[in-house]
């Protein structure tokens, strides 16, 4: 891996505060071990975990009556997230035979720590430039169990999408197409699914691709770990459902902690697809996320497609094969 410059203000400081895992190697001429195998299991294990999640949820309903309506949600999420930290972890072990970088615990806290407060300024930042533009208006302040219902959305999609998004998909497409091919698909794909969501549009979904897939998946590449781009994503939706009342990514919800009015044209507020399909979101994210790609780059962290991988280490084999 090349190193940060040592010139650059604050370098030393971010590299510090948000290393690159010490336990990751860069791809060789050979493709991740049962790779294809890992993504299909992959999705399986994901959606066994979605059904878990609804089934403990039905039985916390079904236990605590009508006063479940937002700890049952909650207890499905922690089970989702569980199910699927753990599940990925059993699924690299015996598939890729190697130790489980993307969740590793030396630094997750400090990882996932940072990722909430990235999430939760960047979410306020948007609703302040909002609220300057008279697109954000406070209505009431109380609590609501959309409070808990945004904190179980950003627990089930934080952990569960970026397992599946970043720990699978963006891993294995840059192992065989590299870097740049593998963030450009990803963040499509991941705007693409949000598509089925009740009231998504289609700028909506270009909307996420560009500002969660870059930025979440800048994340990963940045760290070769999952933490902090969970901690993003769970702020993001806890904060922008629980705390400002948003929907989130075009699902219906209501409101939060705070009940708003976003009075504007959608491109400014998002419309139906809540504060994510909002301009002022997807420039703000697109450019955090483009930032961390250029610090992606200076410590040398882009990933070669396969096939340049596998050329360069032919062309450095001598008439024997061997490495020179």
């Amino acid at each position: 891996m090349g190193g940060v410059g040592a010139g650059r203000p604050g370098a030393g400081r971010l590299r510090r505060l948000l290393p690159t895992a010490p336990a990751w190697r860069r791809p060789g001429p050979r493709a991740e071990r049962l790779g294809w195998l890992q993504l299909l299991l992959g999705i399986a294990l994901i959606l066994i975990a979605q059904v878990l999640g609804g089934l403990a949820q039905g039985l916390v309903a079904v236990a605590a009556g009508p006063d479940s309506r937002g700890l049952a949600p909650l207890s499905g999420a922690l089970v989702i997230a569980a199910v699927a930290l753990g599940a990925y972890w059993c699924l690299i072990r015996l598939t890729g035979r190697r130790d489980v970088v993307e969740i590793g615990q030396g630094g997750a806290w400090r990882e996932l720590g940072v990722g909430l407060a990235i999430g939760a300024a960047l979410i306020s930042a948007v609703v302040a430039v909002l609220a300057l533009a008279g697109a954000y208006r406070i209505h009431s302040v109380g609590w609501d169990e959309g409070i808990v219902l945004g904190l179980a959305s950003g627990i089930s999609a934080g952990v569960a999408e970026e397992i599946l998004s970043r720990g699978l998909l963006l891993r294995l497409l840059e192992d065989w197409l590299g870097t740049w091919w593998a963030l450009g698909m990803t963040a499509a794909l991941f705007g693409a699914g949000h598509l089925g969501n009740a009231e998504a549009t289609v700028l909506g979904a270009v909307a996420i691709a560009l500002e969660a897939g870059i930025l979440l998946g800048a994340c990963y590449l940045l760290t070769r770990r999952l933490w902090l781009a969970i901690g993003v994503h769970l702020a993001w939706n806890s904060v922008q459902g629980g705390i400002f009342g948003s929907d989130i990514s075009g699902t219906g919800s209501g409101r939060g902690l705070i009940e708003a009015g976003f009075p504007g044209p959608d491109l400014l507020t998002g419309g139906p697809m809540g504060l994510e399909g909002s301009l002022v979101a997807v420039l703000l994210c697109t450019a955090v996320g483009v930032a961390m790609m250029v610090e992606v780059r200076r410590r040398g962290l882009i990933v070669a497609p396969l096939w340049r991988r596998r050329h360069r280490a032919a062309e450095g084999a001598g008439p024997t094969g061997r490495a020179r």
